[in-house]
């Protein structure tokens, strides 16, 4: 076993940002850096420096070009891992991955479970411009990702911090019999479709609703806008036009960094293996 610092971390994930960078630009794909990756171009021009993951996504038109070709160009040793292409990949959202490095999830740091690293893939998607419609949509989506969460009940991340609804509701996916009930696939395939249902050019409310922030990541069709660079590292990579919407939106006040510095790790850092093949 070998140990990795984060910067050696961030230098492997910087390696999977290249080849990620090299087909959208041969297939001419637009992306935007999100979450914690956009923060940190704007407050570290880099990484967080206690992150330790890269948030891309494309509007869905972009995203599934880039699943429909992106295992074709990738080198051996990396692979745009789905929930359609890997039996027990169990994420709606892909991972660009490195075979060759697994990691430990700081979740299942007791159980010992690996992954191999990644960075996360999202899919920009619209809502109904309706606002009563776009209500049901979000219903209709959170519903199906907590009885998705049910089924993993066991899995569940317990060191989170937690409101007492969810709390009450992670007790009552103890209690019901989701694993007797519930396909995962076929809930993961549902999803995707109502994801699908509103197309993104059309909607004047768009974002990442399957990410950990849930409907509070879809915002103004123009936070977006067209992507536009900024410095990551020694990177130029493009993200949200209206940055400073964006992040006031998701964060409130951006620029101060938060009193418990590591809580955005999730991966236990001393227990990385490179399996070199």
């Amino acid at each position: 076993m070998e140990t990795f610092t984060i910067q050696d971390i961030h230098k492997e994930e910087l390696k999977i940002l290249d080849e990620f960078l090299r087909i959208c630009k041969k297939h001419s794909i637009e992306y935007y850096i999100i979450g914690g990756t956009f923060l940190g171009a704007i407050r570290h021009k880099g990484f967080i420096p206690w992150d330790d993951d890269i948030d891309i996504a494309m509007k869905r038109p972009d995203f599934e070009k880039f699943l429909s070709i992106a295992n074709s160009e990738l080198p051996h040793h990396m692979k745009l891992l789905t929930f359609n292409n890997t039996e027990d990949y169990r994420y709606y959202l892909p991972h660009l991955a490195n075979l060759n490095i697994e990691i430990v999830e700081k979740r299942n740091e007791k159980k010992g479970k690996t992954i191999n690293l990644f960075i996360d893939i999202f899919p920009i998607d619209g809502t109904p411009n309706n606002a009563l419609l776009r209500k049901i949509h979000y219903f209709r989506i959170l519903a199906l990702r907590l009885l998705y969460s049910w089924y993993y009940i066991d899995e569940i991340d317990t060191q989170r911090k937690r409101t007492t609804l969810e709390k009450i509701l992670i007790v009552l996916g103890k209690i019901l019999p989701t694993k007797r009930i519930v396909d995962p696939k076929k809930v993961l395939n549902r999803i995707d479709s109502i994801l699908k249902s509103n197309p993104v050019e059309e909607s004047d409310y768009i974002g990442t609703i399957m990410g950990a922030y849930r409907v509070r990541e879809i915002v103004p069709c123009d936070f977006f806008g067209k992507p536009t660079e900024y410095q990551f590292e020694s990177y130029r990579l493009t993200g949200p036009e209206k940055y400073d919407e964006y992040l006031t939106h998701m964060y409130g006040d951006y620029m101060e960094p938060p009193v418990d510095i590591h809580a955005s790790q999730h991966l236990v850092l001393d227990q990385i293996e490179d399996e070199k093949s």
